[in-house]
């Protein structure tokens, strides 16, 4: 967002000043409410069906799996139902790529020293200069489907989420205190949650795995809780997410991939607006602050083994997870209600129908890709997913 025309605004959003009511933060809760509940049909029919599909496994020539891409590739089609498009068009591939090229060029050292070093955007810079041109067809492509929604917008309806903003944005504003919408909001929420949402969701989810196939007993454990609560081989029965209290511990091991891999370890700057301190350090007004985000979820004083894949940890009593993964504040991840979502319906569907394999003798690493910059990847790995279950096994034969 720091290459985009709407910087001053959009800072104001969500913040004491504008009431807390016209930006982000009120933004976020409302969409929140829509995400979890009223998902369009076709969303909800892509995260309930068989992961991978028989398509998709039928196309493979062998047993092992790039999962990390079949993940990218979920998330995203998600995310274009969910958030933009309704059901996907033609093009919808071509924005892929585009975002994709966004977070290539956006993770490059060329432009982080630019953060460390704001002045040299004023040199001559090849990486800038990318990544501006990505943006500039990004904008233009969302700017697109705003117009397309904006003429085919019907009152007191709703096909995804971009109409639903749409809608807040005709209703003048009744509180106290509280700042207009604007379409400009719109457009950058339709961006938080493609950006912030596909990628990281993907990777999140490929960090899940990869912490599975290093740790069969809690896979094990994790496919007789789902036995348990739907059955054994029964792939056509699903847990909904508002009922996810009765599988603790799936939810246990997302909050735990989510506090050993933050898939985006450092959070975004944020500049205080008053002196403060911090821990008996002072600091200024104007100050620029980036939260450690992981350097949180490992802290000694905190947690007890921070290194260590400990699922139970979550499921003592009493405890919830403390874990910043998303941020806090009135900035928190806008995208985070329907990233949870992904997370827990796509791993109930995997674990399901097949036991995860390593492809041979050697394992993963579980060391990220060093200088991976903005997102935490890992090293990339395959793995051999093996049919489980009755229903597994139907879906196998269709190959």
């Amino acid at each position: 967002m720091r290459w985009t025309p709407w910087k001053p605004w959009w800072r104001q959003a969500g913040t004491k000043e504008s009431g807390g009511k016209a930006g982000r933060g009120h933004l976020k809760v409302q969409l929140a409410s829509r995400q979890c509940s009223a998902l369009p049909a076709a969303a909800t029919r892509l995260l309930s069906s068989p992961f991978p599909s028989p398509q998709r496994m039928r196309a493979r020539p062998g047993p092992l799996w790039p999962i990390g891409e079949e993940f990218s590739l979920l998330t995203w089609q998600h995310r274009l139902f969910t958030s933009l498009w309704g059901k996907i068009k033609v093009g919808g591939l071509g924005l892929l790529q585009c975002i994709q090229e966004v977070l290539k060029t956006w993770s490059h050292w060329s432009i982080q020293i630019v953060d460390v070093i704001p002045f040299l955007r004023f040199f001559p810079n090849p990486g800038l200069r990318r990544l501006k041109q990505a943006i500039e067809k990004r904008d233009h492509i969302v700017e697109k489907q705003l117009r397309q929604h904006k003429e085919s917008l019907v009152a007191g309806q709703w096909r995804d989420m971009m109409d639903y903003m749409l809608q807040v944005v005709a209703q003048p504003s009744m509180e106290e205190g509280s700042g207009q919408l604007l379409e400009g909001h719109v457009h950058m929420a339709a961006v938080d949650l493609l950006i912030g949402g596909t990628e990281t969701t993907a990777n999140t989810l490929s960090w899940a795995v990869v912490f599975l196939l290093h740790h069969p007993e809690i896979q094990q454990r994790l496919q007789e809780e789902l036995d348990h609560q739907l059955g054994p081989g029964a792939s056509s029965s699903r847990v909904p997410y508002k009922d996810r209290a009765r599988l603790p511990l799936l939810n246990a091991t997302i909050a735990e991939v989510l506090r050993l891999r933050p898939v985006v370890p450092l959070a975004l700057p944020h500049r205080t607006t008053r002196p403060s301190s911090i821990s008996g350090y002072d600091i200024p007004e104007g100050t620029v602050i980036i939260p450690n985000l992981q350097g949180a979820h490992l802290d000694e004083m905190v947690w007890e083994r921070p290194h260590e894949f400990w699922p139970d940890r979550f499921l003592e009593p009493g405890k919830t997870s403390r874990a910043l993964a998303f941020g806090c504040g009135a900035r928190v991840c806008l995208g985070e209600p329907l990233a949870r979502l992904e997370l827990f319906v796509v791993l109930t569907r995997l674990l399901q129908a097949f036991t995860l394999l390593p492809p041979g003798d050697a394992l993963p690493s579980l060391q990220p890709l060093p200088h991976c910059s903005v997102i935490l990847k890992m090293q990339p790995f395959q793995v051999r997913l093996q049919p489980r279950g009755l229903g597994a096994h139907s879906l196998s034969q269709s190959q």
